[in-house]
């Protein structure tokens, strides 16, 4: 089935899947384009909506229904590596240019200050401090960077150094420049990630 043409005789829980699969790809559906992609009456297309409302999969609206965004889980390291890499590949070649030419800086845990890391070259030499073991790993063969891994309790999940021990040593280190990495940003919030370790030593 394509997507013009009309979803006859399905059931309910059918009807509901598509629907929210629509919603999600185009931004909104309508009623009146529904029942006709769906070969359903109007008000058969209302009660699917106000059912997938009632669970939270959309917002009705006048003669449609917007979809409610999901709150995906927290990706992995490694599955993030492989996302929008051309975005970070040029967010890194400019981070760079912000480079110190001398002095310590931090290299916060994520796949785009990896992606800097992964860049790096020997012009300055730098002392960098990292929560990160994958930024460790990808810095170790620049002999003119010092590295300074601060240890504590491994975050699996983004292979960062969190939690106590990493507060206390952070505590008395001076840096001159940082650069961190965030899961979202908003004017309101400014950097949020969805786990509270992660973001204490900040």
């Amino acid at each position: 089935m394509t997507d013009s043409e009309p979803a006859r005789a399905l059931y309910a829980p059918q009807r509901h899947d598509l629907i929210v699969e629509l919603a999600r790809r185009e931004g909104r559906v309508d009623v009146v384009k529904l029942s006709e992609r769906l070969g359903v009456t109007p008000e058969t297309v209302r009660r699917d909506l106000t059912s997938l409302e009632q669970r939270g999969l959309v917002r009705r609206v006048h003669g449609g229904a917007l979809p409610v965004a999901q709150t995906e889980h927290e990706p992995s390291i490694l599955q993030r590596l492989d996302r929008g890499t051309a975005e970070k590949q040029r967010i890194a070649e400019r981070a760079l240019l912000e480079l110190p030419t001398e002095g310590s800086i931090l290299l916060d845990s994520g796949t785009t200050t990896l992606a800097m890391a992964r860049l790096w070259t020997d012009d300055a030499a730098l002392t960098v401090v990292t929560n990160s073991i994958a930024m460790e790993a990808a810095l170790i063969e620049h002999p003119r960077t010092e590295v300074h891994f601060i240890g504590g309790r491994l975050r699996k999940l983004t292979g960062a150094a969190v939690g106590h021990w990493t507060e206390e040593a952070l505590r008395d280190v001076v840096l001159d420049t940082a650069f961190l990495g965030t899961n979202g940003f908003t004017v309101e919030w400014g950097l949020t990630t969805p786990d509270p370790d992660e973001a204490e030593p900040w």
